[in-house]
């Protein structure tokens, strides 16, 4: 099967659409930061996975999504949070 990448900006305009209403509405600045943080620590080259983190992720996701819903589209969810920058959020006080 032959598969097209998709270019990075319609990937994320189909994300941030896909999570606006339960995610990106009301993720604050602070969230995100500390999303991001989990995410870009899960794994060291030099120590290999680091499960705390990857826990520490998950149970922040609970604040926003049921544990079905982090179960089927978890890979999704984190794309789209590692994409976003904080000028994406529509929270004023994020600005």
């Amino acid at each position: 099967m032959n598969q097209e990448k998709i270019p990075f900006g319609d990937m994320k305009q189909y994300l941030m659409n896909k999570y606006r209403k339960n995610l990106i509405d009301k993720l604050t600045r602070q969230d995100l930061d500390e999303f991001q943080f989990y995410i870009h620590n899960q794994y060291n080259p030099g120590r290999g996975w680091n499960r705390d983190f990857r826990l520490k992720f998950e149970q922040k996701l609970r604040h926003y999504f049921h544990e079905e819903i982090i179960r089927r589209e978890i890979s999704g969810i984190e794309a789209i949070l590692n994409m976003l920058k904080p000028e994406d959020l529509n929270n004023e006080s994020n600005r």
